[in-house]
């Protein structure tokens, strides 16, 4: 089992949609029969683990926003947690999720498997990556790459052991970070977003100012 920590951050949630669907849902569900009896299986375990790995998330997290850099609508006052710098500045929640080693390697396949089909230019699968890119702006197979090398961040210990009890559900929890805890909030932000905003200057700069 893995501890990952999922913020509440509304540009990872529009990426992490983008996993499923077009992507993965496609796959899955247009273009498996076309493929490959082993990529069909590597796309099949995929998209089982993802489904896993969604399963494992706070439900009230605002899995959409209109406006990319629009905070979330707040949640309901039964649900989730207010986290705070030392200072008492309201910060982005991070929520600590369990997911299953093998859950993070399926999708860490599958990447592996795509990002080979898109150099082959007559196979299946590339076909179909073409196919699902095309009515699209956003290269689908680096939003894959970008949302999964976020989720294998490793957790840092201290932040981690503070969010721990800080439940999903019941009465909203007030979590101030120590200094400490702070200071491992603001390298696990700029690390989460270089993986997620990374090569646009203009993109990483908003995002990373949401991690004060």
């Amino acid at each position: 089992m893995m501890h990952i920590l999922v913020p509440e951050d509304p540009v990872f949630m529009t990426r992490f949609l983008d996993v499923e669907e077009p992507l993965l849902h496609s796959l899955y569900y247009l273009h498996r029969g076309h493929m490959p009896r082993d990529q069909a299986k590597t796309v099949a375990r995929a998209y089982e683990a993802w489904g896993d790995i969604q399963a494992a998330m706070p439900k009230f997290l605002s899995w959409h926003t209109p406006t990319a850099f629009e905070l979330a609508v707040p949640r309901r006052e039964s649900e989730g947690h207010r986290l705070h710098s030392p200072d008492g500045r309201q910060l982005i929640s991070l929520y600590a999720v369990d997911v299953g080693v093998e859950s993070i390697s399926g999708l860490a396949a599958c990447l592996t498997l795509l990002e080979e089909a898109e150099k082959d230019l007559g196979g299946a699968l590339a076909g179909a990556l073409e196919e699902i890119r095309e009515p699209r702006e956003r290269d689908l197979v680096d939003n894959f790459r970008r949302v999964l090398q976020a989720l294998r961040i490793p957790a840092p210990p201290a932040l981690l052991a503070s969010l721990r009890d800080a439940a999903p559900a019941g009465p909203v929890q007030e979590v101030t970070l120590d200094c400490g805890q702070h200071a491992e909030y603001t390298a696990f932000g700029d690390r989460f977003c270089r993986a997620v905003s990374s090569g646009d200057l203009f993109m990483y700069t908003m995002h990373r100012s949401l991690y004060p």
